[in-house]
Order: C-alpha cells, then structure tokens, then sequence
C-alpha cells in the first residue's frame, strides 16, 4: 500500500511516493490532462462541422445573426499517462538517490474511485448520480432550466468516471450550436474556453499518532514508599491520582503527537486515552496487590480473594465488589527497571487530487492546428446519402417444416462492432414464405462503404423432424455486399438412417429382430427402435442435428431365436444411411495358412494361434505344423467366433532352418483369412493405425500427426514413419524389416495441432501392437 511518509521524490515534474511494505515498490502521481492517442499515435480528438455551417463560419467573421440550431460536434479523449521515458528516468534516479541494488518498480497510484468533469462555455458535465439499491426506479432528472435551444453548448456529455486503473482514460462529446462553433472555430489560434477536471480519491498508509511513555520504576517506587508507606487499601480513584502525581514529578513521561485532523483525529484522541489506561494497569501490577477491603467486608470476602489474582481483574470490578481494593506490595531490587514505551500507529487513510487542464494545452502538446482537428462533412451530396440492403431467404420452407426466419442487421463500422456484446438490432425482418423479400436504405458512411453485420434465427414447425432445439442461430456475421441471401441449411443436417433385413436372412432360426437406433451429440440425445420380422423387415429413422455434430448414427441389434434366447451384438455406428442385416451366426470363418518364399531353408515351422472372446466365453488354440512333407500344402485353421465383429486372432511363428538356427516372431494380432508365413514374414513387422473418436472439430483440432518409430540398436535398424490425420479413419500400414523377429516393440507419438495454431502431445510411448488404436481426443492439460 501506498506510504504517505518519506521519501517523496519530485523527478521533472513528476512526483513519486514509497510503498509501506516493499522497499522496492513506489508510485507515482498523475500527470495533467492531456489528449489520448490512438494506437497509431493520432490524438484522439475531432471537431466535426456541418459543410453548410463551415461555409456561414468563413463567410460572416463579423456575427451576422443565423440560426442557432447544432453546427459542430466535438470529441476527444484525455488521460493521466506520463511518457514511458519520464517513468524509466524516474526509476533510474530513485535507484541512484536511494542506493539500490535493484530497480525500483513504478506503478501508477491505486485509485479508490473519482470522477471527471468538462466546462465548455455554459455548460459542465454531470457527475454520475449514486445507484440507490432501495430505489429500483429513481425519479427522472429535474427540467433544464435553460432552454437547450438557448445554449451554446445544447449537449454535453462525458463517461462521468475516468477507467481508474491504467492511464485513466475519459471520453467527452459536445454538440455545438452555431454560435459555438464559431467561437470554438476562431479560438484555434489562442486560448480556448473549455476544460477537463479529474477528482481522483486514493488511498494510503499514514502516521495517525505517535505516544512515547518513558518510567524509571526505581523512582516510582521511592516515591510511592515515601508517600504511602503504610500498607493501607486504595481505590480505583486513589490509583489513578498516584498516577498522575507521578507524571508531575517527571517519574513517569508521556508524550504525545497527533498527525491527523477532524473525524480521524477524534478518533485517535480515544485511543490514547486508552494507552494511558493501559499505563495504568501497567503500575498497578508492578506496585499494588488486590486485596479485601476491610471497611466493606461482606460473607463473600473469601470468594473475592480467591478470585481476584490480579490487579488488572480487581481494576475491571472494583465497581462491582465494593469489599475490593489495592494494598501496596514490597518490590525487589531485581524488579526496579526502567520502562520505554514507543506507540506509533499508522491508519489507511483516503486522500484526493484534481489534475486540470484547459483544452488549449491540449493542442499545444501536439502542435494541432486547424487543419488537423476539423473535419467537415458535406451533407449536400447526395451521392453519399444512403445505401440499400436487399435481403431474401433460401429454404425448404415445405420440406424442412420451417415456421419462419427472422434476420438482424447491423450498419457499422468492424473496429465499433463488437458481437460478444450482443448488440441490438438496427433492422429486423421476419421472413416466412419463399416469396419474401426485404429492402432497407440507411445513411452512407463512408468509413463503413457496404460493410454490414448480420444474424439470424430459424424456426421449426412442431411438426418438422426431431431435432436439439426448436430454433438455431447462426449468430452475428460480417457481409460486404448490399445483397444477402440466406441458406438456413448451413446451420444445420438431416440425418436419416434405414435398416433393412437381407432378403437371405435365416428367418427360420430367428423369430424376430429388434433394432435399437441412437444418435447423440452430447447435449441431445434422440432414440427409436422397432422389432422387425419376416412380414415388416424394415425401419427407417429421421432426424435434423447440429451442423458440427457427428454425422455417425449408434445402432444395436437383437436376434430373438426361433427356439428361445436371443444373440446380442453390441452398439455400433455408421455415417451410412443403409444398414444390412444379415446372418449374426454365418459359417464359422476360416484361415488358410500358406508358408512363402525359400521353403529349402525350413526344416520345420510352427505356427501357434489363438483366439479369445471373454465377453462370449470362448477361448481356443492350434498349432499347425509344417516340415519337409507338407510344407507345399496350405493348412486350415477355423476360427470359433461366436461375435461376428470379433474376428481378430493372434499367431506366433517358431522356424528351425536347416543350420539349426531357430528363429521365433512371439505372437502378434493378424485379422486376414489367408495368413502368409515363413521365412521371409518371420522378420516382417506390420503395423496398422486406425484413429477413433468424436471428429476433430469437436475438441478444436485441425489435424492429429502420428510419429512412429523402430529402433534395434544391436542390429543397426532405425525406422521412422509420420501419417498426418484430419478425420477419424484407417492410416497407411506401416511395415519394418527385422533383424531380429522377437524384438517387435516401437514407440508412437500424437501431436494434436489446434485451430488456435497451438500443439498438445500425448508423449512417446511404448506397444508392439499390431492394430494401433488412437483417440481424437486431444489430452487434458
């Protein structure tokens, strides 16, 4: 916080004050108003004047009467901002004068509130009135007394709270009657009537009061021995006459100083009579002992002297026992000291500024003339007039059950626009009919040109298909064109989905089929099922979802057998709009194994397969195994799958050549039903990747790369393969030749790149996968 103590420091006109706590935090005053600029460097001020007004100016510099209608209008911005050099050469001195061995921090003074005004001729702005939480409807302001019509200045305006933090920026705007704008425009060259005053409240650390209280207790001690030596019972009265007797003999010295004023000062002069009593308590336990008072013994003198055990106790209720007292008590030589008390006590305390500045300053700051604060608009050329908006709306009215479409429209400029604000419309149109069409003219600007902004909202009919909302909007957009034509198509998708049994469908090993359909966008969730048979094989489901959802739609299927039980197959998902129902218990597949490439080589060649589905109970094993009599003939393994989506196995290879090497792969997963073994495969390593998930838009990302990477350093073999994924789907199969068949362990790497252009990792990690399953999910963090 602010310190109101020293050091202060004056550095060319700027003033800077310490912190309380941080020896290296300072703050500095504000400077004098001054016009802002923007981030181009340009003030931040613009006298506007209408051509027509400008040419009466020019023409009749002696006052000739006219009307007194608006003219001109004046903008500008002020602000408190030092120069960041002034800032830089302050914390360079501070540094010098004070010996630090590090930079001093400079901040601008941490403002509580305040307000900030302008007079221009007749006028001052109004202060913002304060919000009254118990009056929800304030009454309105009082009439001006004055006619606007009768001003100078018919309108003057200001933000009434300069931003407080920062440079403490303000905005001000003037409308000018004639009169005014000639005055303003003749007072370019000299002193110009108008001025910004800031009142600015802060608040800081300073020193309330300072009590220093000095006692030689060797002294007090002589003097109370002296003047009550007798052992005799005192009151409250007695002890606080002792006590200042004391301060007389100079025994005991207070001294005090008050450093504030008014309501804070009443405040403090409380507290020190505090510090006194204190002082009090503080001879009372070192000199006195309380004990009953024998002039008041009552039948609860024994509890009073049980309970009162110390003399500050016996202070705080001697009004309410009378039987209590003080009785002096012998000190000894060890316990006579001198006592120095120091009370200094600071208080946060609120101070207030008023930077001011008359406008001219303003322009001398910049060396603004004329030429670079006027502008003056032309209103007679009617080429610039206006400008026309044609809007149509292309839908389906009929088809997509659409009750109506209603469109906002925004005139202005990109830089005055801010969407995230959720601004009014200027213009609304309600369209419900192919038919309509709408046309609206506006005042040209030309900053703007053609440049609009633009909303809209589609409704649906109750009877149009099941969707998320009832409406959708496609919020405010930019449109650079006087024609717009609307596709609420864009802001939404159809999906439709038909499920239809094959025509070779065992119908006489199952009674029925239900479907169960799903689609879900995470928000919304939309289902429908039927049970399908011989007589009504089909089914069809509709539905409208979010344009960005995933078009993909979740299906399950219940094969209801003719003899009782059911075969179940888990949820799935298509972005089809056709599904096939087939057989869920076709001829159990199988594979055919084939041994390839230089067969002389093999003496023998195991094969090890298995399969599992934990989920179905299923579990199975084979070895086929080939040698010089059967190694030109293919064997057949068959698979017992019970789940038809489960068709994946593994299998191992083990060769013994005719040198009695023997070379063994381990087991790897494989899905195709001719598996191609031998020697030239023993040492093949085939992976392939499939990303899985939500589409990438979903978690805003652009595209996922995939690194994957082989290294056998004993045998000299580095591989590395890069894919780069902008949707889920199946990647390239990535293939390695081995060295060494058992070594069939890789690393992969996922980086996420973002639509923000920034990158997430999951990290290098360790699989020998043959199927490498990848998530579209960015990872947290």
């Amino acid at each position: 916080m602010l310190s109101f103590g020293p050091p202060y420091f004056q550095v060319e006109g700027m003033t800077v004050m310490s912190d309380f706590h941080d020896p290296l935090q300072f703050y500095y005053f504000p400077n004098r108003p001054k016009l802002s600029v923007d981030e181009q460097g340009r003030p931040a001020i613009r006298f506007i004047i209408l051509k027509e007004a400008q040419d009466e100016i020019e023409r009749n510099p002696d006052g000739t009467a006219a009307e007194d209608d608006v003219a001109g209008f004046l903008v500008f911005d002020t602000d408190l901002a030092w120069d960041s050099e002034a800032v830089r050469k302050a914390e360079r001195f501070i540094k010098r004068e004070m010996d630090l061995a590090d930079t001093p921090r400079l901040a601008p003074l941490p403002y509580k509130g305040g307000t900030v005004q302008l007079t221009f001729l007749d006028r001052t702005t109004e202060l913002p009135k304060p919000v009254d939480p118990t009056n929800p409807n304030p009454p309105p302001p009082p009439a001006d007394p004055v006619d606007a019509q009768q001003r100078w200045v018919p309108f003057l305006k200001s933000s009434g709270v300069p931003s407080l933090y920062g440079d403490n920026r303000a905005i001000f705007s003037a409308m000018l009657s004639r009169k005014a704008t000639k005055l303003l425009y003749g007072a370019f060259e000299g002193f110009m009537p108008a001025g910004v005053v800031y009142n600015l409240e802060f608040v800081g650390m300073q020193t309330a009061y300072r009590v220093d209280v000095q006692a030689d207790w060797e002294q007090a001690y002589h003097f109370i021995q002296e003047h009550f030596g007798l052992d005799l019972v005192f009151v409250t009265v007695d002890l606080d006459d002792i006590v200042e007797r004391l301060e007389e003999k100079k025994i005991i010295n207070i001294t005090a100083s008050l450093e504030l004023e008014g309501e804070e000062a009443a405040v403090v002069e409380e507290e020190f009579n505090q510090v006194r009593k204190d002082l009090t308590e503080l001879v009372l336990e070192k000199f006195f002992e309380p004990v009953p008072n024998p002039n008041e013994a009552t039948p609860d003198d024994q509890t009073v002297s049980t309970v009162l055990s110390t003399a500050r106790q016996v202070r705080n209720i001697v009004h309410l026992w009378p039987s209590a007292g003080y009785s002096r008590r012998e000190v000894s030589t060890e316990e006579l000291r001198s006592i120095q008390v120091d009370y200094t006590v600071n208080k946060a305390v609120s101070r207030k500024i008023a930077p001011q500045a008359h406008i001219s300053l303003f322009f001398e700051d910049f060396g603004l003339t004329k030429e670079d604060v006027v502008t003056v608009v032309d209103g007679n050329d009617a080429l610039w007039n206006t400008t026309s908006f044609d809007a149509l709306v292309n839908a389906d009215y009929a088809g997509d059950a659409i009750h109506s479409v209603a469109l906002d429209v925004q005139y202005r400029a990109p830089d005055q626009f801010d969407p995230l604000a959720d601004p009014d419309a200027e213009w609304s149109f309600l369209f419900d009919s192919p038919e309509d069409r709408v046309k609206r003219s506006s005042w040209y600007n030309p900053d703007i040109g053609h440049q609009y902004f633009y909303r809209y909202s589609v409704f649906f009919k109750p009877s149009a298909l099941p969707g998320p909302t009832h409406s959708v909007s496609s919020g405010w957009r930019p449109h650079d064109s006087q024609l717009l034509v609307i596709s609420p198509d864009e802001l939404y998708r159809r999906l439709a989905l038909e499920v239809q049994v094959d025509t070779s469908f065992p119908w006489d090993r199952y009674s029925g089929v239900f479907v169960h359909l799903r689609h879900s966008t995470g928000a919304w969730t939309h289902e429908d099922s039927k049970l399908l048979h011989k007589g009504d094989s089909s089914f069809r489901m509709a539905l409208r979802t979010d344009k960005a959802a995933d078009p993909g739609i979740d299906y399950r299927l219940s094969y209801l057998k003719a003899g009782g039980g059911t075969v179940e197959e888990g949820w799935q998902r298509t972005s089809s709009d056709l599904v096939i129902i087939r057989d869920p218990m076709p001829p159990r597949p199988k594979v055919r194994i084939v041994v390839a490439g230089d067969r002389t080589r093999i003496l023998n060649l195991i094969v090890d397969l298995r399969y599992s589905d934990p989920a179905n109970g299923v579990a199975a094993s084979e070895s086929v195994v080939f040698d010089t009599s059967n190694i030109h003939t293919a064997q057949v393994w068959e698979i017992p799958v019970v789940d038809p989506a489960k068709r994946r196995y593994e299998y191992g290879q083990t060769i013994i050549d005719v040198d009695g090497n023997v070379t063994s792969t381990g087991f790897q997963q494989e899905d195709k039903s001719t598996l191609t073994v031998g020697e030239t495969f023993v040492k093949l390593m085939e992976v392939q990747p499939e990303l899985v998930g939500p589409p990438l838009s979903v978690n805003g990302v652009e595209r996922i790369v995939l690194t994957l990477r082989y290294d056998d350093d004993a045998n000299n073999v580095h591989e590395e393969d890069q894919q780069s994924f902008v949707q889920p789907g199946i990647g390239a199969p990535w293939r390695v030749k081995l060295q060494d068949a058992s070594l069939r362990d890789y690393t992969y790497e996922l980086t996420y790149v973002l639509n923000t252009g920034f990158e997430k990792s999951s990290g290098r990690r360790s699989t020998r996968d043959r199927f490498l399953m990848l998530s579209t999910v960015p990872p947290r963090g």
